[in-house]
C-alpha cells in the first residue's frame, strides 16, 4: 500500500508539474511572430516609418532596439522581404502583434509580422485612390483614402469589403467607443470632422470644425484635433478639443504635431524657414483630465535639434519615452530619444523624413 501510495503521489506531483509548465509556456510574453525572419532581432522594437521623397521610391522601415543590445537596421523591411518597402511611407500602425503599412504613393497596405515579414498586401485601384491612415478595431483594418472614401478590410487577409464615403481628402482616423472619427483636410477647403458608426459602417455623419483639419487623438475620454486652419499660405495651426456631446471644439493652442500619454497631450508648434531648413519651437503639453495646460517644454532638447525640422513626434505607450524625428525631406534624418521626464537619452540615424513609430515591448 505505501509503495502504491508512494507512486500515486509521484504521478500526481509530475502531472501537476507538467500544468505548471504548460501555463507558464501559454503565458510566454517572449514569444514573437518572427516566422521567416532572416535576422535574429530582440525581444523589444521599435519600427520607424521613414517617408522618403514622393516619387522616389525610398521609404523605408529602420529598426532599433531601445534596450542597445542590437544594431540599427536602416531598412529592415529591404532585409527581410528582399523588396522595396516603395514610395512615399504614409502611415504605419500596430494591431493584434500585427505591423499595418500604408504606401501613398505605391498605393497598397501590407500587413507584416513583429519582425517586419510580409504576410500580405492589398492594392488599391486608382478609383478608390491612395491610402493615408489607418484605424483597427474588432478584426478590421479602416484606411482613409484620398478618393474621399473610408474603406473597411479583414484585418488578417486585407480582403477589401466596403467604402462608405466622407469628406474631401480625409487624413487621420481614429476608433472610439464603437464610432470611427476622421478629419478631412480638403487640400485647405474642407472643415468637416465625420463620424461613422462601426457597426452600421454605412453613412457618415459630418460635424464642422476649422478649414484644413488633419490629426486626430484620444486623451483622457477627450478628443484632440490638429491642423493648418486655413489654405496654403494662411495657416495658423490650431490645436483643439472636439465636444463630442455637444459637436463643438475650443482651441487651446497652436501646434503642428501632437501626441499622447497617460491622459496628457503633448504639442510641438514648430516656425520653419524653408530657405535655410531650420525651424523654431514652443512645446506645451495639455492634461486632459483636469484641462491643464503647461507653457514649459516637456523635452530637453540637445542644441542639434533645437532648429531642426521636425517631421514626427511619437511616444511608446508602455513606457512614456519621447521619439522625436527630424528631415530635411532630401537625405537620411534623425530620431532623438528621450525618458517620459524629457531627459534625453541619445539619438540614432533613419531614413528620409521619419513619420512615425510603433513599439514592440
Amino acid at each position: 500500500m505505501k509503495l502504491r501510495s508512494l507512486f500515486f503521489g509521484t504521478l500526481c506531483m509530475l502531472m501537476l508539474g507538467a500544468s505548471f509548465t504548460s501555463c507558464s509556456d501559454d503565458d510566454d510574453d517572449s514569444k514573437r511572430n518572427d516566422e521567416g525572419s532572416k535576422v535574429e532581432l530582440s525581444q523589444n522594437r521599435v519600427f520607424i516609418l521613414n517617408e522618403g521623397s514622393y516619387q522616389k521610391n525610398n521609404a523605408t522601415i529602420t529598426f532599433y532596439d531601445p534596450d542597445g543590445k542590437a544594431s540599427v537596421i536602416d531598412d529592415i523591411f529591404f532585409k527581410q522581404n528582399n523588396a522595396k518597402l516603395g514610395d512615399t511611407g504614409q502611415n504605419m500602425i500596430k494591431y493584434n502583434d500585427n505591423i499595418y503599412v500604408a504606401m501613398y504613393g505605391s498605393k497598397y497596405i501590407c500587413r507584416l509580422n513583429e519582425a517586419c515579414v510580409e504576410q500580405a498586401r492589398y492594392s488599391f485601384t486608382d478609383e478608390q485612390g491612395q491610402p493615408r491612415y489607418m484605424a483597427a478595431d474588432d478584426g478590421k483594418l479602416y484606411v482613409t483614402l484620398s478618393s474621399g472614401n473610408v474603406a473597411r478590410l479583414d484585418a488578417t487577409t486585407l480582403n477589401f469589403e466596403k467604402m462608405v464615403a466622407v469628406g474631401n481628402n480625409p487624413e487621420y482616423i481614429i476608433e472610439e467607443d464603437g464610432k470611427l472619427y476622421i478629419l478631412n483636410s480638403g487640400y485647405g477647403y474642407d472643415n468637416r470632422l465625420s463620424i461613422i458608426d462601426t457597426k452600421t459602417f454605412d453613412e457618415a455623419e459630418n460635424v464642422e470644425v476649422f478649414p484644413n483639419p488633419e490629426q486626430i487623438l484620444e486623451a483622457g475620454d477627450k478628443i484632440f484635433i490638429q491642423g493648418y486652419g486655413a489654405p496654403y499660405p494662411d495657416y495658423t495651426y490650431p490645436v483643439a478639443i472636439y465636444d463630442k456631446t455637444n459637436k463643438t471644439y475650443k482651441e487651446i493652442g497652436k501646434g503642428t504635431l501632437m501626441a499622447a500619454y497617460n491622459d496628457i497631450v503633448y504639442v510641438i508648434y514648430s516656425e520653419t524657414d524653408f530657405n535655410t531648413n531650420t525651424s523654431n519651437h514652443t512645446l506645451y503639453s495639455y492634461n486632459a483630465k483636469t484641462d491643464e495646460k503647461k507653457d514649459v517644454s516637456f523635452l530637453q532638447m540637445p542644441d542639434g535639434l533645437k532648429t531642426s525640422i521636425i517631421r514626427m513626434l511619437s511616444i511608446n505607450p508602455e513606457n512614456g519615452d519621447f521619439y522625436v524625428g527630424t528631415t530635411d525631406y532630401a537625405t537620411n534624418g534623425d530620431v532623438y530619444r528621450f525618458k517620459k521626464d524629457g531627459t534625453f537619452i541619445g539619438k540614432f540615424e533613419c531614413g528620409v523624413s521619419p513619420k512615425n513609430a510603433v513599439y514592440i515591448d
